[in-house]
């Protein structure tokens, strides 16, 4: 049993939007969902709508715009990126998502 926190994350997996991949992690709309809980980092800068954790109405998501990074710098938990596809501006992609905090 985990006592502390790690400090860290301890798992990274790509996000594929147009995909869907990894599969399991999508609902009908084409939006990834983990209800446990992610951090995002992006490296091909662009806006993201999401869903912090515990907001649990798609209405309260946020559009937010990420830079290029190589390491999780943002401490906001997620549930759910909103695919946008039609979106007018650009759209962040290479997405990763990071576990285990």
């Amino acid at each position: 049993m985990q006592t502390h926190s790690l400090g860290n994350i301890i798992r990274v997996v790509p996000v594929d939007m147009i995909n869907k991949t990894p599969a399991g992690n999508f609902d009908t709309d084409g939006n990834f969902v983990d209800e446990a809980g992610f951090f995002i980092r992006v490296e091909g800068a662009g806006y993201l709508t999401y869903c912090p954790l515990n907001n649990k109405l798609d209405a309260e998501a946020i559009y937010k715009w990420f830079d290029t990074l190589y390491i999780f710098t943002d401490p906001e938990i997620c549930r759910k990126i909103i695919h946008t596809p039609t979106s007018p501006v650009s759209e962040a992609t290479l997405i990763f998502v990071g576990y285990g905090v």
